[in-house]
């Protein structure tokens, strides 16, 4: 099997490079769209110009301005009408991925699902989001449509779900569905969702005129019954007739849009699924099913057609001009240039195959290579420790896969049991914040539990407690992101409950540690974001010398976490100095004084800085990973401490692989 599809010169992107891509597709989608909207606007004004010119008494000059106006109030009102239909089409969608995934028929699968199926679905979904460093989304499945596709959808990684059809999820093999769950991931990273889900909206506004078309059509008659009906009847007929005609129009432009904005970015996802998995068979295989004429790829559901270019595989049968996705054949060809042509049938309804066992990663020198042909320079190999949060950021690789699986399997059953079911997922939370070392502030946080949340939970939680606080420290982040898709679906009240009762815990003990720290942090950002709260900011800061104490507090912070001593605080500033550009040759950072170095100034921080740019972002988060990693080391607390930073720049990091160094805490 031919791999040269995972080594095609876009592989070589990474995420904030991804980023400046999805961004400039946007662009140009909006440029296609606003172009749709002046062609519509411009052919109606000219109808209305000609109508109320030509039904003029004398045509003439003193006719030419009455013409002119009912041009300009239909082109005003066309426009408005379709902002005003684009508007209330994004408007539904502001709840994000879940909102797209129900308006498909989608249903949320249950984390703790018994089912063979649905269970080795969010096993693999679970795997590469630990893997990618993004929380666990939730899963819906379309229980009604039996062609193998799927879809991921949301606004940003932390409000991401996964959609899969009944037939992808029995029709494939396990390492084929991992190979459509990794081309999802892609489009996860790469920031195709956030596009996917405007082109929804906005392409709503389009259609919407036909639908006015058809109501002119359906009440114009009803306008002939007074001695000046007939040529009311007449104009509306004209504007009714040329409503359709142009929404038809608009529709075929809506399609052409959709296609031509979607099409590549297909082949960069199956490249990607390739390099995820290293595996090109399995999604390779996973597309020669769709070729199958025994279940194909279709979607029955209405608003398939508005969503068809979110899916995996052509979800309507449109022409070759209008298909959202690459011919078939040539997706398979780009991954398997051996292909024979054949397809393959979709597998008969079968328990799915053992979960295979972790394998031991070894990908440090695959990941400094690809970190030093990114960067464009090469780090130090003292250093190596923070390859995987750099070089990784924004992807994943078979070993980080491996890794996850691992991580998986060695947090215990009754957490992981626990962390996967709606109800008592807040018990593993309050489990991980309790404070065994301190039996007086134990026992108040048990009691704080035991009167403020839900008995069952309280009770639930005590007993979780002795696996959550002897935990291995690596194992906690991984642990707090699997409770994530589970909740996300608490009633509004259940979570204010649950916010409260966290920050209680947390404050019992009058301090706050960084992993304390981090999970509500975390909890609150993703939290927030699936239930439709957007809170992503917009860019103000372009350059980073207007950041400097910012960035001063965030390397301060970080170059003072687990070093002994003040020289070696400095030394990291300096290096972290070097991946920052500066207009002059003053040092963007400096080391700030202990007491400037605070949690809340930290927060403060990072609340600013996730304002910048991309570009700045990456810059950012390499002098942050730097700076941790200057003694050759990066430790837990330092990991979940980048790991926070990374989060709320919007930026998915790897856990650590393995073979780092990682001293006991």
């Amino acid at each position: 099997m031919n791999t040269d599809a995972s080594q095609s010169p876009r592989q070589t992107m990474d995420f904030f490079e991804h980023q400046d891509r999805a961004k400039a597709q946007s662009k140009k989608f909006v440029l296609l769209y606003a172009i749709s909207v002046i062609a519509i606007c411009a052919v109606l004004s000219i109808i209305a110009f000609t109508i109320v010119f030509f039904s003029a008494s004398e045509p003439n000059q003193s006719a030419t301005l009455p013409a002119f106006a009912a041009a300009a109030i239909t082109a005003l009102t066309t426009a408005l009408l379709i902002g005003a239909g684009s508007a209330h089409r994004i408007s539904e969608l502001k709840g994000g991925g879940s909102t797209v995934a129900r308006s498909l028929g989608g249903i949320l699968i249950d984390p703790s699902t018994r089912d063979p199926h649905q269970r080795q679905l969010l096993n693999i979904v679970e795997e590469m989001s630990i893997a990618s460093g993004v929380p666990v989304p939730p899963v819906y499945i379309m229980p009604n449509e039996k062609g193998i596709n799927a879809f991921a959808a949301g606004y940003a990684p932390g409000d991401a779900v996964i959609g899969v059809t009944q037939g992808c999820i029995t029709g494939l093999k396990r390492d084929e569905l991992q190979g459509v769950i990794a081309h999802e991931f892609s489009h996860i990273l790469n920031g195709d969702m956030k596009l996917n889900i405007r082109m929804i909206g906005f392409l709503n506004g389009i259609l919407l005129l036909t639908i006015i078309g058809h109501l002119l059509l359906r009440y114009a008659p009803h306008t002939a019954r007074d001695k000046n009906g007939v040529p009311v009847l007449l104009v509306m007929l004209a504007l009714a007739i040329s409503m359709l005609i142009l929404g038809s129009l608009g529709a075929l432009a809506a399609k052409l849009i959709q296609a031509s904005v979607s099409r590549q970015r297909e082949f960069l996802a199956d490249a990607s699924a390739v390099q995820f998995t290293r595996n090109p068979e399995g999604i390779a295989n996973a597309l020669r099913r769709l070729g199958s004429k025994q279940r194909a790829t279709k979607v029955k559901h209405p608003r398939a057609q508005e969503s068809a270019h979110m899916f995996f595989g052509q979800a309507l049968n449109l022409g070759a001009s209008l298909a959202t996705h690459p011919p078939l054949p040539l997706r398979i060809k780009r991954i398997n240039p051996q292909w024979d042509g054949t397809f393959l049938p979709p597998l008969e309804v079968t328990t799915p195959q053992t979960e295979p066992q972790p394998k031991k990663p070894s990908a440090q020198e695959r990941l400094r290579d690809q970190f030093n042909k990114r960067m464009g320079t090469a780090i130090p190999d003292s250093l190596t420790a923070a390859i995987p949060l750099l070089a990784a950021s924004g992807t994943l690789t078979p070993d980080h896969i491996d890794h996850a699986r691992a991580i998986i399997q060695s947090i215990p059953e009754p957490l992981k049991d626990a962390a996967h079911d709606i109800s008592s997922s807040r018990a593993v939370v309050y489990a991980l914040l309790l404070d065994r070392q301190n039996a007086r502030v134990f026992q108040d946080q048990i009691d704080h539990l035991a009167k403020h949340a839900d008995p069952a939970v309280a009770k639930l939680t005590q007993q979780l407690s002795t696996a959550a606080t002897t935990l291995k420290p690596e194992l906690r982040l991984p642990l707090l992101d699997m409770t994530l898709a589970s909740l996300a679906h608490l009633s509004d009240q259940q979570h204010a409950t649950f916010r409260d009762n966290i920050t209680a815990l947390i404050s019992m003990d009058s301090s706050v540690t960084l992993f304390e720290w981090v999970t509500i942090r975390v909890l609150t950002r993703h939290l927030e974001q699936r239930q439709g709260i957007n809170n992503q900011p917009t860019t103000q800061y372009y350059a980073l010398n207007k950041l400097s104490t910012e960035v001063s507090t965030l390397l301060s912070i970080i170059a003072r976490t687990d070093t002994p001593t003040e020289t070696e605080a400095a030394e990291a500033i300096t290096l972290a100095n070097t991946a920052l550009p500066s207009s002059n040759s003053t040092p963007i950072a400096t080391l700030l004084p202990e007491d400037q170095c605070t949690l809340d100034a930290l927060g403060s921080a990072l609340s600013t800085l996730n304002t910048a740019s991309p570009k700045l972002k990456r810059a950012i988060l390499h002098a942050a990973t730097l700076t941790a990693a200057h003694d050759r080391i990066i430790t837990t607390t330092e990991a979940e401490l980048i790991r926070a930073i990374a989060d709320t720049l919007s930026i998915p990091v790897p856990p650590l692989l393995p073979n780092q160094q990682l001293p006991s805490e």
